[in-house]
């Protein structure tokens, strides 16, 4: 047995212990971030990857989550810089949303949107703005906190809540959309 062998089973240990526990979630995350399997499947894989070769920066396994889901993020922000550019998007300004409409916002859209069939939502989250995706991404399957969504997404804790409000709000438009061009079309 090398000297290698004990320090290697450790790091392997390490990476099943503290990131190897979020596989699921970081697929179902690159999922809804790709709109597609294989581009999810490789997110992950690339992400996990990452995270191996990088397990020496991370501090405390109780920032695992956190940590793992900012590797993926910068990885999939990277890939989309390669594509071509499209239109930018107007952020709102959190300075305007007050927190009580944003929550008051957050039960009204939300209620609507888990009584919709899961397929259809996820069609709608798809064809959301990736600055609007990925926070309600975070959010709502990866149930991460604002604060958290903040430090992985390195934005304010207010424009986070503006995207989330903001977000909620465009799904709610795009799964209302199918029902307007079905009774138009009766």
């Amino acid at each position: 047995m090398s000297s290698r062998e004990p320090v290697a089973r450790e790091r392997i240990r390490r990476f099943e212990a503290d990131v190897l526990v979020h596989v699921d979630d970081l697929y179902r995350a690159a999922l809804r971030m790709t709109g597609n399997a294989a581009e999810a499947e490789d997110l992950t894989q690339d992400t996990c990857l990452r995270a191996f070769e990088r397990l020496d920066q991370l501090r405390s396994p109780a920032a695992a989550r956190a940590w793992v889901f900012t590797i993926q993020r910068s990885i999939f922000l990277r890939r989309i810089e390669r594509q071509p550019k499209s239109a930018s998007l107007d952020v709102i300004d959190s300075a305007l949303l007050e927190p009580a409409e944003v929550l008051r916002d957050t039960y009204e859209t939300l209620r609507p949107i888990q009584e919709t069939p899961l397929s259809e939502v996820r069609e709608a989250l798809a064809r959301l703005p990736l600055p609007y995706r990925e926070p309600l991404v975070l959010a709502h399957v990866g149930g991460f906190s604002y604060r958290e969504i903040s430090e992985i997404l390195t934005i304010p804790l207010g424009t986070v809540m503006s995207r989330l409000f903001r977000g909620r709000r465009l799904l709610r438009g795009e799964l209302r959309e199918p029902k307007k061009r079905t009774r138009s079309t009766s």
